[in-house]
């Protein structure tokens, strides 16, 4: 039995699943595109739609269909990974999209005329735009999501790079489809790289938090407080991190807190990432990796954790600019809210503008 199938199908189902679940989680347009371009590739309609209703393709469209489907799915990537990037297209996306799929649409007109189909080299010449297209849509798609992977997690950085190799290797379809002793090989380095891509998407979403090691909630939930420094938390939470579980997304040296305390810690530096210690918990974590840090909060707040504390805002403002930095601040007062948590916000609103004084203050109940 060829094994070389199974691998396929098997490994774009979980791919297709595990972006999908993403999307549920997130509600984010890129992962929805990503979704849909993943299922797209899942469901082979040629294999697994056609052929049981006991159908055949015309053999005189097969290529058009061929060329329609890399544009397709080359294009859904495109924009998906687009939308990861940066949360709305500008004027330019939407200008180079309606450039490109406008010359999609030429080109499949003018490959389908008989005087190029009747060429020996026929299938390369139609192939090479949207097979460029594909191939250059998977490799941009996965050096956006590289960007997400956090360092040192080389089984979640498998994603990417499979997907990369897999984008890779469909530009030299064109090429090598008819030449014979390649082809087995070819398509059973397709399978290996769908593989190594399922493997790294299933921990790419999966990233693994562990619960607290006891329950403790003695602060009320679904509230949200604004303080100025953190001696204003002592005097109104004198027990914060002893009586709750407790998430600290801060800029401060993580060992200088108390190993006692059951604590979940995301540092904000450039220096590292990743794993840091297990003892209390603390992960090193790039200030501009705002996306997966936002992810990983959520996850903690799923297992028990019940206290989101942030004091680094002034940090990823710098980094991220305001903009950023406060969506993502009212996108996490939202989750914390939605798991029946707490949110503690320590900032210096000398460092803010008039404006973003007051936009903070509109959404957080300052400490008095």
């Amino acid at each position: 039995m060829d094994v070389i199938p199974i691998l396929n199908f098997i490994s774009r189902w979980v791919i297709f699943v595990v972006v999908a679940y993403k999307f549920t989680k997130t509600k984010e347009k890129g992962w929805l595109l990503l979704s849909l371009a993943f299922f797209l590739n899942a469901i082979e309609p040629e294999n697994y739609v056609i052929k049981p209703l006991g159908l055949q393709i015309n053999p005189a469209v097969e290529e058009v269909l061929i060329m329609v489907n890399a544009f397709l799915i080359g294009f859904i990537l495109l924009w998906g990974a687009i939308h990861i990037k940066k949360p709305t297209s500008d004027v330019n996306d939407v200008m180079y999209f309606a450039i490109f799929s406008s010359a999609a649409y030429i080109w499949v007109f003018i490959m389908s005329t008989s005087e190029l189909s009747n060429l020996s080299y026929s299938f390369t010449l139609k192939m090479l735009f949207p097979l460029a297209v594909y191939g250059f849509a998977n490799m941009y798609a996965a050096k956006v999501l590289y960007a997400h992977v956090p360092k040192r997690d080389y089984v979640a950085m498998l994603f990417p790079v499979g997907m990369f190799l897999l984008g890779a290797l469909n530009l030299t379809y064109p090429f090598t489809r008819n030449i014979e002793w390649f082809a087995p090989y070819g398509f059973l380095m397709g399978a290996i790289f769908r593989v190594i891509m399922a493997i790294g998407a299933v921990k790419f979403v999966f990233y693994p938090i562990t619960p607290p090691r006891r329950e403790k909630r003695t602060i009320a939930s679904r509230n949200f407080y604004l303080f100025t420094n953190p001696d204003e938390v002592r005097q109104m939470f004198p027990n914060l991190f002893s009586e709750n579980n407790v998430i600290m997304i801060t800029r401060k040296d993580p060992r200088m807190f108390s190993m006692e305390n059951d604590m979940l810690i995301y540092w904000i530096t450039k220096i590292k990432e990743g794993i840091i210690d297990d003892n209390p918990r603390i992960f090193a974590m790039s200030p501009t990796k705002i996306d997966i840090l936002i992810d990983l909060v959520t996850k903690g707040l799923k297992q028990g954790y019940n206290v989101v504390y942030i004091d680094a805002f002034e940090y990823l403002m710098l980094e991220n600019g305001f903009e950023s930095a406060f969506k993502f601040l009212l996108s996490l007062k939202d989750r914390v809210i939605g798991e029946n948590g707490t949110l503690i916000f320590v900032v210096s609103l000398d460092a803010l503008s008039e404006k973003q004084r007051k936009l903070i203050e509109r959404e957080f109940t300052k400490y008095e």
